[in-house]
């Protein structure tokens, strides 16, 4: 494939993992998005979450801005450990809502690397 459709597919996933990650980035918002998600969480959970979530937009938008093949080559191998991460919580027993979470990773991460890997 072109650079052209993996600029596509790096910025459809950048997309995605905006919508995502947005209400993550302050504390108040976090804490609404935890607890529709039916997740306990104390200080420590939103600190943590919040730092993730600002992380993940600022990355979302480098990926958006600049769909250059490494990024998305870096964002496939991050979206693989995610989607480890959240499977081992949902073996653990954490929310059910992470597997949604894990099917859409999954997607994107296949699609990302589906565009990297055709020529």
């Amino acid at each position: 494939m072109t650079q052209d459709h993996v600029a596509r597919w790096g910025k459809a996933g950048a997309a995605y993992d905006l919508v995502a990650s947005i209400a993550f980035v302050t504390p108040w918002t976090g804490a609404l998005a935890l607890d529709l998600l039916g997740t306990p969480h104390t200080g420590q959970t939103l600190l943590f979450s919040t730092l993730f979530g600002t992380v993940v937009v600022m990355w979302s938008i480098v990926r958006w801005l600049r769909p250059e093949r490494l990024l998305i080559a870096a964002d496939t191998a991050g979206r693989a450990l995610f989607s480890l991460w959240f499977a081992w919580a949902l073996w653990q027993g954490h929310t059910p809502a992470l597997a949604g979470f894990l099917a859409l990773e999954l997607f994107w991460g296949a699609a990302q690397l589906r565009a990297l890997l055709r020529r």
